[in-house]
């Protein structure tokens, strides 16, 4: 990465917006003091900060006379609480840049972290480009980097954003080690992306309110509209992870309601299948998002997860399944081998951290194990003393 080296004269300018909610004085200067120092002038327009309508005392007048101070740094006031994702948006929509880079309110840039960003949407307008997260210690706020390699993101069927270390084929792919590297989904606090494609893909879904769900949802909607999500292994950026976050996920569940209803096609009864409750909560309308995916063409999900996701292809085309007489009975009972349906439901298994596959009967849960003598996989419910031989333990 360090060897890499980039014509400045060719590569678009950037706004970065950064959005703020009772943000401590000294993680938001450090953001602010990080992307001036790390950025180079020429690619650097303008630093946006976005205040969603703080009431803490050093966020007002002291804050605005310190970044007057600042050149390229401009802040905004929200005149009520619009919560992130419209928050960005009013960034967004004042922005002279080419490029819009999202960042958190608690980073620090690294030397060289925007040259890559910048670099792959000159290459490619369609691509949506995250960096490197890197740790910033929550105690110390010591800058504790990242040894390892990157890692890509995914999600499970409660739309949870988690990460996953580089499949093989993605490997494969990679000519060289610094090359971007594929990622289904973004964990959604930092991204680069062309302004003029963000505004065609539509955005955010404004219907999202405060926080959660967005990530997914715009994830999503680059893939299965013609982009392609990415992570540069050559930009760094630290991010403290809050232990509280803040802002407010009383409504996260709502806006992952809209991600299934808009962009999920037939599996989004396997999100509702993880969360039964979700169907009595107003989520409200979608029938624009819906309009924008038919006008934009956009794939179904089905080929989200098969060409970009990894899916479980099953055992020669069969999968587990399990059927039982109702939810309660799950003890003692046989699994077997069925044509795979790709629809969940009694084919539904996790794999857990445990090294358990679980059958989510959300309650009882129930574990598949090998009983000493026989050969059938028997239904047993899940408990932390069941011996290690009768666990059935998964393997690639």
């Amino acid at each position: 990465c360090k060897e890499k080296k980039y014509n400045y004269e060719n590569l678009p300018s950037t706004s970065v917006v950064i959005a703020f909610y009772n943000e401590a004085w000294s993680t938001l200067l450090r953001t602010v003091y990080s992307v001036l120092e790390t950025s180079p002038d020429i690619l650097l327009e303008e630093v946006i900060l976005v205040d969603d309508y703080s009431d803490r005392e050093h966020l007002k007048e002291r804050l605005a006379n310190e970044l007057s101070r600042l050149p390229k740094v401009r802040l905004l006031r929200a005149g009520k609480r619009e919560g992130l994702v419209r928050a960005r948006l009013l960034g967004a929509s004042v922005a002279r840049g080419d490029v819009l880079t999202f960042l958190d309110c608690h980073c620090e840039c690294h030397e060289g972290w925007l040259e890559p960003l910048l670099q792959r949407i000159q290459e490619k307008e369609s691509a949506v480009v995250c960096p490197v997260i890197d740790v910033i210690d929550w105690n110390t706020f010591e800058y504790l980097g990242n040894s390892g390699e990157p890692q890509i993101g995914g999600f499970d069927w409660r739309l949870v954003f988690t990460w996953h270390v580089v499949p093989q084929r993605e490997r494969d792919l990679m000519q060289s080690p610094i090359d971007v590297i594929r990622s289904p989904t973004m964990a959604g606090g930092l991204f680069a992306v062309s302004k003029r494609y963000f505004e065609y893909l539509g955005s955010y879904d404004t219907g999202m309110e405060v926080w959660g769900g967005e990530n997914l949802e715009f994830s999503f909607r680059i893939w299965q509209c013609g982009g392609t999500l990415e992570t540069h292994p050559c930009s760094h950026v630290g991010h403290v992870f809050p232990k509280q976050a803040p802002y407010s996920r009383t409504k996260a569940l709502a806006n992952s309601m809209r991600a299934a209803e808009v962009c999920m096609d037939e599996y989004k009864e396997l999100y509702y299948y993880q969360n039964p409750w979700a169907r009595m909560e107003p989520f409200g309308d979608v029938t624009e998002r819906k309009m924008l995916r038919a006008n934009l063409q956009c794939k179904d999900f089905k080929w989200f997860l098969e060409t970009v996701y990894l899916q479980n292809k099953g055992l020669n085309g069969y999968c587990f399944d399990y059927n039982p007489p109702n939810e309660n009975q799950v003890d003692g009972l046989q699994v077997i081998l069925y044509p795979c349906h790709g629809m969940g439901q009694n084919q539904f298994f996790e794999y857990t951290s445990k090294k358990e596959i679980r059958y989510n009967t959300r309650q009882p849960e129930a574990c598949v194990a090998v009983e000493e003598g026989k050969d059938d996989l028997v239904m047993h419910l899940c408990e932390d003393h069941v011996p290690e031989d009768q666990k059935f333990i998964l393997h690639e």
